[in-house]
């Protein structure tokens, strides 16, 4: 199977450089999967999955928002934050969770009450992805 180069980028590192034969992760407009060849692209990411999948080998890494640029030669991932399921502290993604939770009902601003609600459900999409490996 064909395959292409495929970049993550964080703001603090690059995450990852493989080349991949078929990647699904999901942006703002819902799920999208993407193989060598695609049609130049832009898309704006949503918090969630992203499985990579390359020589009969599949690794899920979790996502929270950015920005995907596809173009003929790669795919490049640049996200807030980007890491392996693997990598993920289970424990204390549920304390974040809750610490989120317990913030929602004292805050007053919008634009604070928006901050927590993104920080809650990165923090419980990163329990549900981190048990869905064990």
């Amino acid at each position: 199977m064909a395959t292409f180069k495929l970049e993550v980028i964080t703001p603090q590192k690059k995450v990852l450089e493989q080349e991949a034969e078929f990647v699904m992760l999901r942006t703002s407009e819902g799920d999208m999967g993407i193989l060598a060849g695609h049609a130049p692209f832009v898309a704006e990411l949503a918090i969630g999955e992203m499985k990579i999948k390359n020589a009969g080998e599949e690794v899920r890494y979790f996502v929270s928002g950015g920005f995907m640029d596809i173009s003929a030669e790669r795919v490049m991932i640049l996200a807030d934050e980007a890491m392996d399921v693997r990598e993920i502290d289970v424990e204390r993604s549920k304390k974040e969770a809750e610490v989120a939770k317990q913030k929602l009902g004292k805050l007053k601003e919008d634009r604070d009450i928006a901050a927590t609600q993104k920080a809650l459900q990165e923090a419980l999409t990163k329990v549900r992805l981190a048990e869905q490996h064990l």
